[in-house]
């Protein structure tokens, strides 16, 4: 049983991860919403479906092991990220303020208000930190499903307030989106406790998938016609409360019953499992992936190709990032043994 639950997990981080890099290239009057409404939601319920609260008997040993396992890849990312930014800047550019302001933003870990430049898409990982963290500590108090459905609804309802009348607070890692964050991290927790519903999403996995993809992709419409914008956490950009999380929860269960519909797939297993390298190093691809594009090809060529370049973008980056990851291991244990 543990063995299947692991396959369906990877496969359904896979296919989260293929949405979100496809998602950033689309423009933003595109169906990007429809991707936006539940992608990253997604993630957060898929951490605190893995999340175990009788592993760690000590909150400081939790903390320690959070820490290490994001916090540190965060910053060893950013700092490469910074560098790599740099060096795509002109001469002229790199005695402007900016550089020690997006130097600072490192420590802050919010890529909001522009900051973060070099590689935005990092804010995910300070902000699961800060998720984790308050849901253990929500969990130190108590397990019980009704004590915690109804604490994550306060949470839910406080989240929806901040980014209403505290829309331009942006705080140390990402802490006003974990507010939000922290409701699908807890739906994720008590989904997986809840024998009764495992097997009910099993059971009509092929109605749930079809029904719910069809609610979330007319809720996020509606939703997005209704206020003119996209879903978007990093942003708190949450529009209208039901929408957001009907939508959301309809996108999170319709593709958790497509991957247990799979069950197997050994190349979306694979892109799950390396769905970290895929998130952190993307848009670093992208950018150097349109240099090379421009260089290739003149306008008219671009025009005739718009509609296949986010599928483009798409393949070519997993591949270029799970071919230089690949190789990196290879040589990193050809050292390993060697010494």
């Amino acid at each position: 049983m543990q063995t299947e639950r692991v396959h369906w997990i990877d496969i359904a981080r896979g296919i989260g991860i293929i949405f979100i890099i496809y998602a950033h290239v689309l423009g933003s009057h595109d169906f990007r919403y429809l991707f936006y409404s539940f992608h990253i939601p997604l993630f957060f319920f898929l951490s605190g479906v893995v999340y175990n609260h009788r592993k760690y008997i000590s909150f400081f040993t939790f903390f320690k092991k959070s820490a290490k396992g994001l916090l540190l890849p965060y910053f060893i990312f950013a700092l490469i990220s910074y560098i790599l930014w740099l060096t795509r800047l002109k001469i002229d550019n790199l005695s402007s303020p900016e550089i020690i302001r997006q130097f600072l933003s490192i420590f802050y870990a919010n890529s909001n208000n522009g900051l973060m430049a070099f590689n935005n898409i990092l804010w995910f990982l300070p902000t699961l930190f800060v998720t984790r963290i308050l849901f253990a500590l929500i969990t130190r108090f108590s397990v019980k499903a009704r004590t915690l459905i109804f604490v994550l609804v306060i949470f839910s309802v406080f989240g929806y307030l901040f980014s209403i009348y505290a829309f331009n607070i942006k705080l140390p890692f990402g802490a006003e989106t974990a507010i939000s964050a922290v409701v699908f991290y807890g739906a994720g927790f008590l989904w997986n406790q809840s024998e009764k519903a495992k097997l009910l999403l099993s059971k009509y996995k092929y109605f749930l998938f079809v029904s719910l993809l069809i609610v979330g992709a007319y809720i996020s419409t509606i939703d997005f016609n209704l206020y003119g914008q996209q879903i978007d956490m990093r942003l708190s950009h949450l529009n209208n409360y039901f929408y957001f999380y009907i939508a959301a929860f309809s996108g999170i269960f319709a593709w958790i019953s497509f991957s247990i519909m799979l069950n197997k797939n050994s190349l979306l297993e694979k892109i799950g499992r390396n769905s970290l390298i895929l998130f952190v190093w993307h848009l670093i691809v992208f950018a150097y992936l349109t240099i090379i594009i421009n260089v290739i090809l003149d306008a008219g060529a671009m025009q005739n190709i718009k509609l296949f370049i986010p599928l483009i973008y798409t393949a070519t980056s997993i591949i270029i990032i799970l071919s230089a990851n690949y190789f990196y291991k290879k040589l990193f244990r050809m050292i390993y043994f060697k010494k």
